[in-house]
């Protein structure tokens, strides 16, 4: 038998094939664990199917629980900076906008409801545009309700202090108003009605 002369190949070259072989076996091994998490997140793999199954089941494992950790870091903030701008009305108070409203079932003169908005830390109702206007005249079915609006003969302000700018008609030539199914309107403040207060 003759042998094959052997063929001398320099340190280098083979060095930088065995380099070049490590580098394709490493890049092959994260190519196949990133389809392999990649099948695993769309359904197309079992986890028992899995090649390397333990290795890889934790690899996906720690990277879908950051995913998932990045994902609650992100979120809570975001949720908890979202509760902070709600607010919750108490029972018996409907929410609109930023603002509760309480319209009473018994009826009273202007002043004593006052009073009782006072004591539930709220104001007579103030009315600041025509969407508040809509939504009071809805929820305050047929009854006139008493709102926070004082026409003193050269002072229109409201209970909160603010000078009411006349941005809606009142009929009446009576010191306190209310609300009724056409607008507002005012009259004497002994007469008795509903209110509607705000907080």
């Amino acid at each position: 038998m003759t042998q094959s002369p052997e063929v001398a190949v320099p340190a280098e070259e083979v060095t930088a094939r065995n380099d070049n072989s490590n580098q394709r076996a490493e890049k092959r091994k994260n190519q196949d664990f990133l389809f392999g998490c990649r099948d695993l997140l769309h359904g197309k793999l079992g986890l028992l199917q899995m090649e390397g199954t333990k290795n890889m089941k934790l690899k996906c494992s720690v990277i879908l629980n950051v995913i998932f950790a990045i994902c609650l870091i992100v979120y809570i903030p975001i949720s908890l900076t979202h509760k902070k701008s709600q607010y919750f009305c108490p029972n018996d108070w409907i929410g609109f906008r930023d603002k509760c409203y309480y319209f009473s079932k018994e009826e009273r003169d202007w002043d004593s409801s006052k009073y009782n908005c006072s004591t539930q830390q709220a104001d007579l109702t103030v009315i600041d545009n025509i969407e508040e206007m809509h939504f009071l005249k809805h929820y305050k079915c047929t009854s006139d309700h008493w709102i926070g609006l004082e026409m003193r003969e050269n002072q229109r302000k409201w209970v909160n202090g603010t000078t009411f700018n006349n941005w809606f008609h009142v009929r009446g030539n009576e010191t306190c108003a209310y609300l009724n199914d056409d607008g507002v309107a005012t009259a004497r403040c002994y007469a008795e009605r509903k209110w509607i207060c705000r907080k």
